[in-house]
């Protein structure tokens, strides 16, 4: 077994909050991986660890030669927008069995982790020709995903957020067509969102917590030692606030009250939160979050930078960079399958194509094409 660009993805992994340990521990757990019986034509074989976080996928040589070869451009399109929503390339290797040819794969993170409320999920890339899904026998031990043609005239209802994710579909569109991808997809996967997710995204703690999460993605390959002391988050809501209030917060606590009950209480909102907010001034309140936040204020949130790097709040979930909550539903998006480019090959198939299926969008067409369609799906299908 050959393992590539190890300290690169180690670095990488870092940045995303993700330590060796639990990641090793993923991987090498003594429960079998779940084989994902994948609907995609290219025929790789596709494999869920245990707990669901991260996929194995196969991959051919040519392909990993690619993911290589643009590894620095793909990571510093992650410096630029650390909020990118496309999928997060964990590691590369190679293994030789007994008797068998040298195979290829990499480990990524699951766009549908964690899983356990997602009802719906889709596989979108903005065309028809082939764009739907057979449904099967038995559907109850299955999981299934669906296309273009299954999501119908369904809307993505984000409010504030639905101007980010176009403009972040457009960003990293643009970043693919000038590598000349085509044919990847649009992961959209919708979970109701239940009355503990809109609490716990209305507690102060979470709400600071939320605000340290969207502040703290720095590359590692600049700052290594905060990329891992900031994006941990292993330090409850109540850690958070005690933090940052302590003096403020002593006299509510009680010696058989701990402090996760003070935070979920329904009363703390109305008697805790909002009197402090209204004797506090904008100016002590971006500097006592900021010291908290490892950060110069909060008013990083409105910077030139901040706009610049297209941040949004992240919520404080599992999965952060690939979730948004919307009203009534959390949505999980990612862009997946960043392997195929427009070469002359494809441009034949996109000319048989564009006879054989006339009149009609196929998945095969010119980079700056194919990234225009995605983006005016999303801009559609979104409100």
């Amino acid at each position: 077994m050959r393992t590539y660009a190890a300290p690169v993805f180690s670095r990488f992994r870092q940045y995303l909050g993700m330590a060796d340990t639990d990641f090793q521990m993923s991987l090498t757990c003594e429960s079998a991986y779940l084989q994902f019986i994948s609907n995609s034509k290219s025929q790789a074989d596709f494999f869920l660890t245990f707990d669901k976080r991260f996929f194995l996928k196969t991959q051919r040589k040519r392909e990993i030669r690619f993911l290589l070869t643009n590894l620095s451009k793909y990571l510093d399109h992650m410096e630029r927008y650390p909020h990118s929503i496309l999928v997060k390339f964990l590691g590369v290797y190679s293994i030789i069995a007994p008797q068998e040819k040298k195979r290829y794969f990499i480990i990524m993170q699951s766009v549908f982790y964690p899983h356990e409320r997602i009802t719906e999920r889709y596989d979108i890339k903005g065309c028809q020709v082939g764009r739907w899904t057979e449904p099967t026998v038995d559907s109850s031990e299955v999981i299934m995903v669906f296309k273009d043609n299954d999501f119908g005239d369904k809307v993505i209802s984000l409010n504030e957020d639905q101007t980010w994710l176009l403009q972040q579909v457009k960003l990293d569109t643009q970043f693919l067509k000038a590598l000349h991808v085509i044919d990847y997809s649009l992961l959209v996967g919708v979970q109701p969102l239940h009355d503990d997710d809109r609490f716990l995204n209305d507690t102060l703690g979470n709400i600071l917590a939320r605000t340290r999460l969207s502040v703290s993605y720095d590359y590692p390959r600049r700052h290594i030692a905060r990329a891992t002391s900031n994006s941990s988050s292993s330090s409850s809501s109540s850690d958070q606030i005690l933090r940052l209030y302590p003096d403020y917060l002593l006299s509510y606590l009680k010696p058989d009250r701990p402090p996760e009950q003070l935070i979920q209480s329904e009363g703390f909102m109305h008697n805790v939160v909002t009197p402090f907010l209204m004797q506090s001034s904008c100016e002590d309140m971006s500097c006592t979050v900021g010291r908290a936040l490892y950060s110069s204020s909060l008013s990083d949130l409105s910077s030139a930078s901040f706009a610049a790097q297209h941040r949004r709040i992240l919520p404080h979930s599992k999965n952060p960079l690939h979730t948004i909550d919307g009203p009534d539903y959390r949505y999980y998006v990612g862009i997946i399958d960043l392997f195929t480019v427009y070469t002359f090959r494809k441009k034949l198939e996109h000319l048989w194509k564009s006879i054989r299926y006339r009149g009609q969008q196929s998945s095969t067409v010119e980079p700056s094409c194919y990234a225009q369609r995605l983006c005016q799906w999303v801009e559609s299908h979104t409100i």
